[in-house]
């Protein structure tokens, strides 16, 4: 839900706070006060793109700040989290800030919870946020992509998982099919390969390389290398410790002496002193062994000469082939499994095709079920938006959804189009071409109602840009009502020109004109029934619009 909306410099808006709250708000105002320029921060604070042309004359920078209340569960709480955003829990609710800064030159910032991030998290985040329905909305609705997601969304949880079961075959049929294709290709300059791939493979066989040998050879170089150093030092950390066993007592020996010492002196701490002694000669010992132990293991079979020798040859190989040596193994394995497949290649084409053949059975069955789930759910769609539509005043018009069954593609093995009869002695054509601008507007809506209820990753807000386009009188007042029952699971914000639809808002919001710049209030009360009949006849002075304002209002409280 989105909270509070905090507006700078944006376009003919100075400075703007607005808190919305759940239920139905209504945007009103004179045309040209700036009512787009709400919808367009919040197109900001959704990830759209930035247009530096909106920034107001005079000052460098637009700044849009947002606070949107979501379940502490959710995925869009724990991508905003993921995304180092600093959030504010309690209650089970999570504040997620967003900001976003267009300055008039340059390229903007995004914000999210006080971190820096890329305009694709609010992006993603924004889609699963709000939804917002313009003009531009009503247009895709005609397109076949369009109708095909809204329809895939009524389906829910069943025709997402036989999408998602289509979607998984589509992938191993297309990578069965480049398997094939790349087979085919290659057997036109098989003969070239073959001996590429032989001088590989005898390279390496003739090497005979082990995977990680370079590293191996050399450290038994360097060990080889400083030996006698090595021996000298061991010899004289052994004479250190045991002595030279007639004249020179070691470290061991001395220990044992100390501790012998200090075992019969009564001065208090001497006790101690000589169990520490005895200790140290105990580990001075063990450390004669270990170090006597290091200097017979010195003794090696291995010829540094050998070792430098297999050293050069290993790189002269790596030299040869450019590559290292253990890429050189790896490359030399697949080598000789293209070269298995090239002595019978009928073998592997046959193979191959018969793996697209199985790919696309398995595509086929899973692209039927789809369809049956698809044509299920297109039927029930259908009923409930014609429910709606007869509560929107078009109750002589009807949808139907013409699920046919097409070729595979990506998206499944259907074209969906939505068709509609404008009357029941009318023949049914598709919506992309018959639809008004005012029925499509009311379709969309009943599309939405529908699928608030049944679909289930309907974002929590939705916003609609002056949905009443094209209607008026008792239309308009069937679309304040259904907007109402809408914003029953969602919270719902309407820009509207029509006293109809606003008058069922639980809020209004008016945008207005200032001596310096636009002004942005809520209004209630007899404030409320004077924007109201200013919406209705022009003047908020008349008393029959003032009258007929009051009645909407005391029509709409009714009406719930």
């Amino acid at each position: 839900m989105i909270d509070e909306v905090r507006i700078e410099n944006l376009g003919v808006i100075d400075t703007a706070a607005i808190s919305f709250a759940p239920g139905l708000t209504a945007i009103t105002g004179e045309t040209g006060a700036g009512k787009t320029m709400l919808l367009t921060s919040l197109g900001l604070l959704l990830g759209a793109p930035a247009d530096s042309s909106k920034v107001r004359r005079g000052t460098d920078r637009i700044l849009v700040e947002g606070i949107f209340d979501v379940p502490s569960d959710s995925d869009v709480a724990a991508e905003a989290a993921d995304a180092g955003a600093d959030l504010d829990a309690e209650e089970g609710r999570t504040e997620v800030p967003v900001a976003r800064q267009v300055p008039a030159e340059g390229r903007s910032r995004c914000y999210l919870g006080g971190r820096s991030v890329p305009r694709s998290v609010l992006d993603s985040i924004g889609s699963r946020l709000v939804t917002i329905h313009g003009q531009s909305e009503q247009m895709r609705l005609r397109s076949a992509s369009a109708q095909l997601q809204a329809l895939d969304s009524a389906g829910g949880a069943e025709t997402e998982s036989a999408l998602t079961s289509y979607s998984e075959a589509w992938q191993g049929h297309r990578r069965a099919l480049a398997e094939l294709e790349q087979f085919r290709a290659d057997e036109r300059d098989i003969a070239s390969r073959r001996l590429a791939l032989t001088a590989l493979v005898e390279a390496v066989d003739e090497v005979e390389p082990v995977m990680g040998e370079e590293e191996d050879l050399k450290h038994r170089i360097e060990r080889l290398d400083s030996i006698e150093e090595t021996r000298s030092g061991l010899a004289r950390a052994l004479s250190a410790l045991s002595g030279d066993g007639e004249m020179m007592l070691g470290a061991a020996d001395l220990l044992g002496q100390t501790a012998q010492a200090l075992a019969t002196l009564k001065e208090p701490g001497a006790a101690e002193s000589g169990a520490r002694a005895a200790a140290a000669e105990v580990e001075a010992r063990d450390l004669i062994a270990n170090v006597g132990a290091m200097l017979s293991g010195l003794e090696t079979d291995e010829d540094l000469n050998e070792l430098h020798a297999r050293r050069a040859k290993l790189r002269s190989l790596s030299k040869k082939l450019g590559m290292g040596i253990d890429e050189a193994i790896g490359e030399a394995d697949r080598a000789r499994a293209m070269l298995a497949v090239f002595d019978d290649p009928e073998l592997r084409a046959a193979e191959l095709e018969a793996a697209v053949a199985t790919t696309l059975a398995d595509l086929r069955s899973r692209g039927k079920l789809l369809h049956e789930v698809r044509s299920a759910a297109a039927e029930t769609l259908a009923q409930e938006v014609n429910g709606e539509l007869a509560q929107l005043a078009l109750g002589r018009a009807e949808i139907s959804i013409d699920v046919e069954s097409v070729e595979p593609r990506a998206d499944g093995m259907d074209r969906v189009t939505f068709m509609f009869r404008p009357d029941p002695h009318a023949a049914s054509v598709p919506l992309s071409t018959s639809a008004s601008g005012g029925e499509l507007s009311r379709i969309m809506l009943a599309i939405e109602l529908v699928l608030s209820r049944s679909a289930p990753n309907v974002p929590p807000t939705f916003v609609f840009d002056e949905i009443d386009a094209g209607v008026g009188g008792e239309a308009a007042k069937a679309i304040g009502a259904r907007l109402a029952a809408l914003a029953e699971h969602a919270q719902v914000i309407v820009v509207t020109h029509l006293a109809q639809v606003a008058s069922w808002a639980d809020r209004q919001i008016v945008v207005a004109r200032g001596e310096r710049a636009t002004e942005v209030r809520a209004v209630a009360d007899s404030e409320r029934v004077t924007e109201l009949a200013r919406m209705l006849s022009g003047s908020a002075d008349l008393d029959s619009a003032r009258r007929h304002a009051a009645d909407l209002l005391s029509e709409s409280t009714v009406g719930r």
